[in-house]
């Protein structure tokens, strides 16, 4: 698996969709954002297809919680509002 790191600056309009994409909780970080919009660029040019992400999610490992977990993790959440 190949690995880059960037540093970005972003000015304008692009600084304040980033803002506004993780404001509205589209993306909960501005890398997700980032990371969805080359995916989605990708996909629009042809490079990647999207059976070919949708197999990559379904093969990632799922997080195994229970309903009753569930129900305890979204009361907890609500207790802290």
């Amino acid at each position: 698996m190949t690995e880059t790191t960037l540093t970005l600056k972003f000015k304008g309009i692009e600084a304040a969709l980033l803002k506004q994409m993780v404001d509205l909780g589209l993306f909960n970080t501005k890398s997700e954002a980032i990371r969805a919009a080359l995916i989605k660029y990708a996909i629009d040019l042809n490079l990647l297809d999207r059976k070919t992400i949708w197999n990559e999610i379904q093969a990632h490992n799922k997080r195994k919680v229970s309903p009753e977990q569930l129900a305890a993790d979204i009361q907890r959440i609500r207790d802290e509002i």
